[in-house]
């Protein structure tokens, strides 16, 4: 079956076995072997131009009803196959040559979530005390000194009044106009403001972020714009530490990155960097997208963004889950001060919380990693580490929760790593 959206067509890896599954087609003289599922709208490629395909885009429920359907009709088809052994043989061993046994042993696994141990007592609907010039207004809020998101004609913020008034200045007088438990906030959201569950949602994610991008802001780091608009986090030279980092929490999280370095086959700079993405479902945490970006000089960006996208492609395609995991805990170690908190001021007295290390989960299962499993070797231009595995948490879908259009529904890539989310 071929899962058929706009863009995985186009990518060589679907492409090759659309090839292989054609040979096999052929073989077998089954024109139906191949059956293409269509989730978006995509042009098919000329080997499977012929073959119909089972539409789940207008329905899942129809779509797997066909397919069932389908699949029960194909059955007599099967026992053709039996005589093409050594194809089917051939094309399963295309699909497992990387792969790795299961054994029934429990693992615990690292996440890229941070859950939030202490939220904000109260958020404030705050707005001005007598008529203002919206675009001076707008400025003053753009450049507060704590997170704050635009709400009619005022804001929406977490901090009490004697932390903005002074910024604001006179001529723009502040008045509080109401206030909300900030559990209460996420639970009921605010009727009386006529603020539905998903907005609050959105809007508390909002505030988290900013705080998040004020605090990164404080501690030195540069923002990078990647494509959608996302803000990538990272430390130019004299920064952060150009040597690996050292990291130790319980549960044997040990291990050391360096989350900075040098290419002496590109004569470039590599810099590790991060996305912050606030979410409620299933918890208020916070997901870090793991980042990569080149420097020549250190400081900054390369600018064409064609060919950083090219690097980051290439320069960590042999990177695994332990090598983006092992960066994002010596990181976090770095920016934490080596504390079991991390700490996101939204006022002069008031902050979020982030627990450390970030959330683990036990699987029912591991992978077997024997001595002669095939690995791939370290770049040159990346030291060896001492991590243990870790590796990526999918994201959960959250029915009302805060969606984010630039989210490819993560593996996505071309902008997140491994694509920056997990690995580019």
């Amino acid at each position: 079956m071929l899962v058929g959206t706009e863009h995985g067509v186009q990518k060589q890896g679907v492409r090759n076995e659309i090839q292989i599954a054609h040979t096999v087609s052929r073989t077998i003289g089954d024109r139906e072997f191949i059956i293409p599922l269509r989730l978006t709208n995509f042009d098919a490629p000329f080997l499977i131009a012929h073959a119909q395909y089972i539409d789940f885009k207008r329905s899942w429920a129809d779509g797997l009803a066909e397919l069932m359907t389908t699949l029960e009709d194909a059955e007599s088809v099967s026992r053709k196959r039996d005589s093409v052994s050594e194809t089917m043989d051939y094309w399963k061993q295309v699909h497992l040559r990387h792969s790795q046994s299961l054994t029934p042993t429990p693992e615990s696994l690292v996440t890229n979530w941070l859950s939030i141990e202490q939220l904000p007592e109260t958020l404030y609907l705050y707005d001005f005390d007598g008529p203002i010039t919206h675009g001076h207004a707008q400025r003053k809020m753009n450049s507060a000194p704590w997170p704050m998101v635009s709400f009619r004609r005022g804001f929406l913020a977490f901090c009490p009044i004697h932390d903005l008034q002074d910024h604001f200045e006179p001529n723009l007088p502040l008045k509080i106009v109401d206030r909300i438990a900030t559990n209460a906030f996420l639970d009921k959201a605010w009727p009386d403001q006529r603020i539905e569950r998903f907005d609050a949602r959105n809007q508390f994610a909002d505030l988290l972020r900013r705080a998040m991008e004020l605090t990164l802001r404080g501690r030195m780091l540069s923002s990078y714009e990647m494509v959608g608009g996302q803000l990538a986090w990272w430390g130019a030279l004299g920064t952060v530490p150009p040597q690996q980092i050292a990291f130790s929490w319980g549960s044997g999280l040990t291990g050391r990155r360096q989350i900075i370095g040098y290419s002496k086959t590109r004569r470039l700079r590599w810099h590790y960097g991060i996305t912050p993405k606030p979410r409620v479902f299933p918890f208020p945490h916070v997901r870090f997208v793991n980042r990569v970006l080149f420097t020549e000089d250190g400081r900054t960006p390369l600018d064409n963004p064609e060919r950083m996208h090219r690097l980051r492609r290439s320069f960590t395609k042999s990177w695994r889950n332990a090598k983006w995991r092992g960066m994002l805990l010596a990181f976090l170690h770095w920016l934490s001060d080596d504390d079991t908190r991390l700490v996101v001021p939204v006022g002069s007295e008031t902050a979020f919380s982030l627990r450390l290390p970030p959330v683990t989960v036990d699987a029912p299962v591991s992978i077997v990693r024997g001595d002669d499993a095939e690995e791939e070797p370290d770049s040159e231009d990346d030291l060896s580490t001492e991590d243990d595995h870790l590796i990526d948490f999918d994201e959960l879908d959250d029915p009302e929760g805060p969606m984010d259009p630039d989210d490819d529904n993560d593996h996505h890539g071309e902008d997140t790593a491994q694509g920056d989310d997990c690995g580019e």
